[in-house]
């Protein structure tokens, strides 16, 4: 049926109806007989009931169409949405488009819609009841504040409001159930667009059904569950190893000082000098990769602002938050281009990686981080990166995302500086590498403790 009853037969429905319901308000009956007057008021009751019949009737001819029912669940902070899924009717595919879109904003495709890479709406892809079905039928929501229930676009519609939303600039959700056509539809927005202009966006869209999907089989149900078992095995291995590498600790031979060199690539970096400084004053901004961050994070004088942090474990669990004092790190480093791919440049850029002692002589890994507290913007320690290079040679334009990479010819040697923003209380609590060196550290997941030590290039250690 493809639900086109709901299309036109409700809509004569309601026109005869309100007809009928018109005639009887507006007859002039006072001017008739009493018998006559009750004859025309029967007659047109008659016709009344008759479309009021067919309106139920029609009612229950789409409740048959209905791919499926929900049962929304909500208490201390989650909300659960539950459906029971109609297994008769064929599931769909569908094209979800917008007639509006916030001023600014472009069509980036795959239901990505933005203004820059902070103000952006994305249409993630739709849960059809086969997408529900490999779900459980259920969608769950945690830290939730508040649901406003609304209709958008036509369609029953749940705005979410995540606690402590401005604290954290958490993402915007809006959820459009559409039971007829057999579709749940996600909006996710970003903090930073303005409430009215989202809702004018989901309540302009269209729903096009474009084809037929279907529910999964026995045999790719099992298929499927073997390999959320496999990922379920990793993740655990994963754990499993990162605990025994933080035990084991980084080996000494991998911890490189200050004027030692460690090799990356085919290529040598040496560390000839590093210092603590207050400010950044007699230092360039056309040497900073992006100065706008430093925007309201500098005092007169050019030193740095305090800024409020968060202190999480290593299962991501909040464990503090307290003002923090921010300082620059300045490093001196040579580089020495022995062996390289003609396809690729060096890479200039290294990244702190927070370390703690378990003992005099030895570091390992600290897994718990801190993280500037989202409303406040601060983005100067952004992937623990430098946020300063002298002599870059990639500066202008769609270039200037190779910023942190230099051209050198084998058997060349340069000496460049590079600034890091840090806190004051984190001296000594990190080691450098070069970024995406040490890689088989992120390989938990595939490789064995053991392997991933022996493959490690090696730190350098700023004591």
């Amino acid at each position: 049926m493809e639900n086109r009853i709901e299309e036109r037969l409700p809509q004569v429905v309601e026109d005869r109806l309100q007809e009928a319901y018109h005639e009887i308000r507006e007859r002039k009956a006072k001017q008739m007989t009493g018998k006559g007057k009750k004859k025309w008021i029967q007659h047109y009751s008659g016709i009344a009931a008759a479309c009021a019949i067919l309106v139920v009737g029609s009612l229950g001819a789409l409740a048959a169409t209905t791919y499926f029912q929900k049962e929304v669940h909500q208490e201390a902070g989650e909300v659960t949405y539950q459906f029971s899924l109609n297994y008769e009717l064929i599931p769909g595919e569908y094209k979800i488009t917008p007639s509006y879109l916030p001023e600014g904003y472009t069509d980036q495709k795959d239901g990505k819609y933005n203004r820059g890479e902070d103000d952006w709406i994305t249409i993630m892809p739709i849960y059809t009841t086969a997408e529900l079905d490999k779900l459980d039928g259920k969608l769950a929501m945690e830290r939730v504040e508040k649901v406003e229930h609304t209709t958008l676009s036509g369609m029953e519609a749940d705005i979410i409001t995540y606690q402590e939303a401005q604290k954290y600039k958490a993402d915007q959700d809006i959820y459009l159930f559409h039971p007829t056509e057999g579709c749940v539809i996600q909006i996710v927005a970003s903090y930073s667009v303005p409430t009215e202009e989202l809702l004018k966006f989901a309540d302009s869209l269209s729903v096009e059904r474009i084809g037929d999907a279907a529910f999964e089989t026995e045999e790719e149900k099992q298929e499927r569950e073997q390999e959320e078992a496999e990922e379920e095995q990793q993740n655990a291995h994963a754990k499993d190893t990162l605990t025994e590498l933080v035990a084991a600790g980084i080996p000494e031979d991998k911890i490189f000082s200050v004027g030692e060199e460690v090799k990356y690539w085919g290529t040598g970096y040496t560390v000839t000098g590093y210092e603590y400084l207050d400010s950044i004053e007699g230092f360039s901004e056309e040497n900073f990769f992006d100065f706008s961050r430093f925007d309201g994070w500098l005092n007169e004088d050019k030193t740095l602002k305090s800024y409020q942090r968060q202190y999480y474990d290593r299962d991501g669990q909040l464990i503090a938050e307290d003002t923090a004092e921010q300082e620059i790190l300045k490093v001196d480093i040579k580089v020495h281009c022995y062996e390289k791919d003609d396809l690729m440049e060096i890479p200039l850029d290294f990244q702190r990686v927070p370390v703690e002692k378990i003992s005099d002589q030895k570091l390992t890994w600290d897994l718990a981080f801190y993280q500037a507290l989202p409303e406040e913007n601060n983005y100067l320690q952004m992937d623990n990166s430098a946020v300063y290079l002298e002599g870059a040679s990639h500066t202008e334009g769609e270039d200037r995302k190779q910023y942190f990479f230099k051209e050198m010819e084998n058997g060349e040697e340069w000496t460049y500086t590079l600034l890091f923003v840090v806190d004051k209380d984190q001296r000594g609590q990190f080691v450098l590498t070069s970024c995406g060196a040490n890689a088989s550290f992120e390989q938990t997941p595939t490789m064995s403790a053991e392997e991933i030590l022996s493959e490690l290039e090696g730190y350098i250690y700023l004591e």
